[in-house]
């Protein structure tokens, strides 16, 4: 009896190692995850070739932070910072053009990316990291790291039923890299600012406040028709007036579409976290709110080329005229959209 009990647990102890030392399943089947998507919000964008799954999105989100996809000690996390709103005031290129980092906020509802919309997938947006100007990734020792890693290939056969990382091509590994970073992405979602809740009779807004959503909402600011709610974006393309002879960069959509008529236009941010994401514009032109406002009220130039109709409604071409005060309160109701809970979420933060 001591003999057959000494073999079973002898066995055991064998069956143990050997799981141990197979860390890989023969086959693995991602778990689906289902986007919990706000009261009130449209339908997110959410392709068939890249679902969302829980192992998908844990990969994705120790590679958002990880500085292992570069040779610079760069990682995503570096120009979309939790403290800026998953964005950073400005990246300089290599030419001289300087950017306003876009926020990564709820990606899952834009159709397309970057401000002059040149990237029309979030799910390929980030294949142009690996360049120089951002990870310059050393893609022989990238294969090498993830290779050696103790728990990549475990977390890459999970989310892709990937056995061998050594065995993709340069473009397969870094398509697989991306699609887990934007599945990541996609569960970014702010919905529980001061705004929010207002909206669904949660909360009051403060006399200020409240006059600034009248500017916002009303033709007197006429905010609402580029930043409407619930997205505070419309996803359109519009030139509003920042130039009344675009060039370059400035050019906006006309340099992806090279379409006359698109000369000058931008998209609209969110205004999700808007105080946490400055320098404003494409360009970072401006350095506050305040500015910002003051643009739009007085600053306008009318005369741009493709401007947009609402920004030449009766009267507009004089300027919206806001009072010191109106103007005040209009940055004060902007304020209501910052979204503590979104940006203190520990699900985004670093799992590191």
């Amino acid at each position: 009896m001591k003999k057959l009990i000494y073999l079973s647990l002898v066995i055991l102890v064998m069956a143990y190692a050997c799981q141990k030392g197979n860390k890989l399943p023969a086959v693995f089947t991602p778990t689906p995850y289902q986007l919990n998507v706000p009261k009130g919000f449209p339908p997110p964008y959410l392709p068939a070739y890249n679902p969302l799954t829980v192992e998908g999105i844990r990969l994705g989100r120790m590679l958002y932070y990880d500085p292992i996809l570069s040779t610079n000690g760069r990682s995503c996390s570096s120009c979309h910072n939790p403290g800026y709103s998953y964005s950073y005031p400005l990246f300089v290129a290599q030419s001289g053009v300087k950017t306003s980092v876009p926020a990564h906020v709820n990606l899952a509802w834009d159709p397309e990316y970057l401000w002059d919309g040149s990237a029309p997938k979030l799910d390929l947006i980030g294949l142009a990291d690996f360049g120089p100007e951002f990870f310059n990734t050393n893609m022989p020792l990238l294969f090498e790291k993830l290779k050696k890693h103790d728990k990549y290939p475990l977390l890459f056969k999970e989310a892709f039923n990937i056995d061998d990382i050594s065995t993709l091509s340069n473009d397969q590994l870094q398509l697989k890299i991306v699609y887990a970073i934007s599945q990541f992405m996609r569960t970014m979602i702010s919905s529980q600012s001061k705004a929010d809740k207002f909206f669904r009779h949660e909360v009051n807004l403060t006399p200020e406040e409240m006059d600034g959503f009248q500017t916002f909402f009303t033709e007197r600011g006429d905010c609402f028709h580029c930043h409407g709610y619930p997205l505070f974006t419309s996803n359109t393309f519009n030139n509003t007036g920042l130039d009344s002879m675009p060039t370059g960069a400035d050019l906006g959509y006309y340099n992806v579409t090279k379409n006359e008529t698109d000369k000058g236009k931008f998209s609209p941010p969110t205004l999700r976290n808007i105080e946490f994401t400055a320098p404003y514009m494409h360009d970072g032109r401006f350095a506050t709110l305040e500015e910002v406002v003051e643009f739009y009220n007085s600053g306008v130039h009318w005369n741009a080329p493709n401007i947009d109709p609402l920004m030449t409604k009766p009267a507009k071409i004089y300027g919206l005229n806001l009072t010191v005060t109106q103007k005040a309160n209009l940055v004060k109701f902007m304020k209501t959209f910052t979204d503590t809970a979104f940006l203190n979420n520990p699900d985004f933060r670093s799992p590191f």
